[in-house]
């Protein structure tokens, strides 16, 4: 996807608007675009084109409802983080376990055939209590006591020995365990393997401090380096008027992030995401859970844990980025609903880092689950609750391109997009009806004077009500797309009720 930014990129012919600015236009060839925020959305040139009575929400998801995967093994009394991903034919899942001394945790593996069912799958690499006989494949490496796992991801780019790499936090010695606890003991690392089980840590620290929670990291073409979320501190409340200085009170947890060129040496780029007067002082974030969109370009998601401090719950919500830098929040309903009390995740649900395939259509969200609030809340359970409280993995499934949506009610609305220059010949939507009389009709409006193009209007437009992946446009009946119309800039112009429309794809 690129974006052209005059008339002469398209090699118009001259004509009576030239003296008028026209926007940028955007080339999306034959490539999926996702409308999960305002960057395709324009103002319009008149009022049946401004938008309106539209919103974006969140699309529906389906829990598995039940745990996939808990603690088991001696090595595992207690569980935290986990990163799952889709690795040829198999699904290989890297967790973290604490063992049962509580002085600290270890990285063990599982593999899976459909997703569902994890074996684990005993290595022989790593010794605990005098035996190799288990599935620990990494124990933070040199001057390591307690590796807590971020995330695994393949770097497309390294070399075949560095082909897997791993971020994670871990305390600086096994001194720690003889101090109390502060902020200033511990560190954010790397390893990398060639296989996902062979790790070894790079010698260089990240960060000299301790990033609590699940951090994550990813190499991005886009930017040509690598990109990590960790968790960090925020402040609120600061205030400098001349010489009047109020220092900023501790805001709670946030996103911070990083970049490298080289999966050692890392610059600050400052707090990514931040919890603020919206979400509420009882609300801090607590991890990332980054995913880049694997159907779409320039997709990028957060499914950030919100933690809300006084109820001891987790809630998940969706963030957006378009360059993997500057995030935003287009709806803040939870994503993943919490389960009902009782249930195995009815106080904690915390997203893994990456969408994981399940066939062409749907997409799984990896996830921690706690029966149990986080420390410190209000929440009084009872002792049999107590005695049941446990952390385990399960999952949500989501179909293809469906994260977040715009959604027009019974009512009706509208809107329309800035200019687009497509090489497909015919238009498909993704689309899900609402209501009953859902309706959804598109049109053609040329790039000059933005005025319907003739045999692309919404009278002529077959209307859509169906729920369609992959929903074809028809003009009387007919999909494909005059070829005068294929390498010149259009603005799509949706009318539709009771619909919501998650993305748009011009094909051949």
């Amino acid at each position: 996807m690129t974006i052209a930014h005059d008339m002469k990129d398209f090699n118009l012919a001259e004509n009576t608007h030239k003296t008028l600015r026209r926007p940028a236009t955007v080339a999306v060839g034959t490539e999926r675009q996702l409308f999960f925020d305002d960057f395709f959305i324009a103002m319009g040139s008149r009022p049946d084109q401004y938008p309106r009575g539209i919103r974006w929400v969140n699309a529906p998801v389906e829990k598995h409802g039940a745990p996939l995967f808990a603690g088991a093994a001696p090595w595992e009394a207690s569980s935290a983080w986990v990163s799952v991903m889709r690795d040829g034919g198999r699904f290989r899942m890297w967790y973290n376990s604490g063992h049962e001394d509580h002085r600290g945790l270890l990285v063990s593996y599982a593999e899976s055939a459909d997703g569902l069912h994890f074996e684990r799958c005993r290595q022989g690499l790593v010794e605990f209590k005098g035996s190799s006989d288990n599935n620990i494949v990494f124990d933070g490496g040199f001057n390591a006591i307690s590796p807590e796992m971020g995330n695994v991801f393949i770097d497309p780019t390294a070399p075949e020995n560095e082909r897997y790499k791993m971020i994670y936090t871990d305390w600086e010695g096994p001194h720690i365990f003889e101090q109390p606890f502060t902020h200033n003991v511990g560190v954010l690392r790397g390893a990398a393997s060639p296989d996902g089980l062979h790790w070894r840590r790079y010698y260089d620290n990240f960060l000299g401090k301790y990033c609590d929670s699940q951090n994550s990291a990813c190499w991005d073409p886009a930017l040509d380096r690598y990109v990590a979320y960790h968790r960090t501190t925020a402040t609120h409340g600061a205030l400098q008027v001349g010489d009047f200085k109020v220092d900023g009170e501790r805001r709670g947890r946030a996103v911070g992030r990083l970049e490298s060129r080289d999966y050692r040496n890392w610059e600050s780029t400052g707090i990514a995401l931040q919890a603020d007067s919206q979400d509420g002082l009882n609300v801090d974030i607590y991890n990332s859970a980054y995913s880049r969109y694997p159907g779409a370009a320039h997709a990028h998601f957060l499914f950030p844990s919100f933690y809300y401090h006084y109820e001891g719950t987790f809630h998940v919500q969706v963030c957006t980025s378009r360059d993997n830098r500057r995030w935003s929040r287009p709806t803040r309903e939870t994503f993943i609903p919490l389960g009902g009390r009782g249930e195995f995740d009815c106080f904690i649900v915390s997203v893994a880092p990456g969408f994981v395939p399940l066939d062409e259509d749907h997409y799984a969200l990896y996830y921690r689950s706690g029966n149990g609030p986080h420390g410190g809340s209000s929440v009084e359970l009872s002792a049999a609750e107590k005695a049941q409280t446990a952390s385990r993995v399960s999952r949500a499934v989501i179909k293809r391109d469906r994260i977040i949506g715009i959604e027009a009610g019974a009512a009706g609305g509208h809107f329309c997009t800035r200019p687009l220059c497509f090489s497909g010949s015919r238009l498909k939507l993704n689309v899900e009806p609402t209501a009953p009389e859902a309706r959804l009709r598109v049109q053609l409006l040329a790039w000059e004077d933005d005025q319907p193009i003739e045999g692309y209007t919404f009278e002529l437009c077959d209307p859509l009500g169906a729920d369609d992946l992959d929903a074809p446009v028809r003009w009387r009946g007919a999909a494909q797309i005059d070829a005068a119309l294929v390498g010149q800039p259009v603005r799509l112009h949706f009318e539709f009720a009771g619909m919501r429309i998650y993305a748009f794809q011009f094909e051949e």
